[in-house]
């Protein structure tokens, strides 16, 4: 049974109880109307609506709250998958993660301030500043590792905390046959991967050293691609030794890849990436247009509406129900005394409170 349905019963339930018991109040307020209301017995004509009033009010507030209370709940936005707004798919966007795993993003020569890091580790802190910066609603996440060949790990994800796991605490390296860093291969793979993704959806970004020795055939990349960055992460001066040769940041190949592949290279060793390179991802486009009024806006219209209503009745009632002053009926002619002045004025509240009471069941 949906929603609605359970607020439609709820509030038929709510509105015959209170009729019930309207009509068993104005039984029993029979008896006290004349000393309510004086001679006449009667309230004034408007409060007549007043027991149709309260019934509707009810009924409105009880079908507001049960609609509210029984709806899914409507997600806010945070750092993954973001389900609050539907996305046009027109809209969506992806960032292709290419990782380079080799034993030499391991080497610690990475990070500002002589707070020196893993390669790796620096890495993870560059991506989580570009994922601070841009549409996250909006965006799909694919990742492909590689070091002596090349994979894809995760493709089209939403959630950014399985991109920071990757990063974070996966050792992928061990899932590849020891050898020579291949970095082209995993740009090859990464373009297959994206063929068929719609033009200019896709930005790239190679996060890796450049120690790599398979720079002879750069792949072409593919239409969906609109941007290649190249995060480059090492000291570029300074060597160690893995393996049999000196790691450092390969700067200078990095930056021929950059520019056979019409890309751009970020020397991120130190720096996060410039937020103008992220202007394209931060873009928030605007929301669809509005569908018209959805069965929540609804509800916390009659929510209100009945909410009010039933604050104002009994104000309305003590006030302006009865057209009888006690006070001009039954004037006070001499407080001889404390005493006579409380009983005078306990004898004016109740006639008033007597008066608002017994309105609504006597109109």
């Amino acid at each position: 049974m949906a929603s609605n349905d359970y607020a439609i019963a709820a509030a038929l339930v709510v509105a015959l109880l209170t009729a019930l018991a309207t009509h068993w109040h104005h039984r029993r307020s029979q008896s006290v109307a004349r000393l309510a209301f004086g001679p006449s017995g009667q309230p004034r004509n408007w409060t007549r609506a007043v027991p149709a009033l309260r019934v509707v009010s009810l009924s409105l507030a009880y079908w507001g709250l049960v609609v509210l209370a029984t709806l899914e709940p409507q997600l806010l936005g945070d750092t993954g998958a973001s389900d609050a707004v539907k996305t046009d798919p027109a809209d969506v966007q992806r960032v292709l993660l290419v990782l380079d795993v080799s034993p030499s993003m391991n080497v610690v020569d990475a990070g500002a301030d002589q707070k020196l890091r893993r390669r790796r580790d620096r890495v993870l802190e560059v991506v989580d500043g570009i994922m601070s910066r841009i549409a996250l609603s909006r965006t799909r996440f694919s990742v492909v590792v590689f070091f002596t060949s090349a994979r894809a790990v995760v493709v089209d994800a939403t959630d950014i905390n399985v991109v920071r796991n990757i990063l974070d605490s996966m050792p992928l390296v061990w899932s590849f046959e020891p050898g020579e860093t291949r970095l082209l291969e995993g740009v090859r793979v990464a373009s297959e991967l994206a063929r068929d993704w719609p033009p200019k959806s896709t930005t790239m970004f190679l996060c890796t050293d450049g120690d790599t020795v398979d720079f002879s055939q750069i792949p072409k990349l593919p239409r969906s691609i609109r941007d290649l960055e190249i995060l480059a992460v090492g000291d570029p001066i300074i060597g160690t030794l893995v393996g049999n040769h000196d790691s450092r940041q390969e700067a200078g190949i990095l930056r021929r890849l950059a520019a056979e592949l019409h890309g751009s290279y970020h020397n991120v060793n130190t720096q996060h990436l410039p937020s103008k390179a992220l202007a394209e991802l931060a873009r928030v486009p605007p929301p669809p247009a509005s569908a018209g009024w959805q069965i929540k806006d609804l509800a916390r219209i009659a929510l209100t509406i009945g909410a009010v209503l039933l604050t104002l009745i009994p104000v309305a009632l003590q006030y302006f129900g009865s057209a009888w002053n006690a006070e001009r009926e039954l004037p006070i002619t001499q407080a001889a005394s404390p005493d006579l002045e409380v009983a005078a004025f306990a004898r004016t509240r109740a006639a008033r409170t007597l008066a608002s009471v017994a309105t609504e069941t006597n109109s």
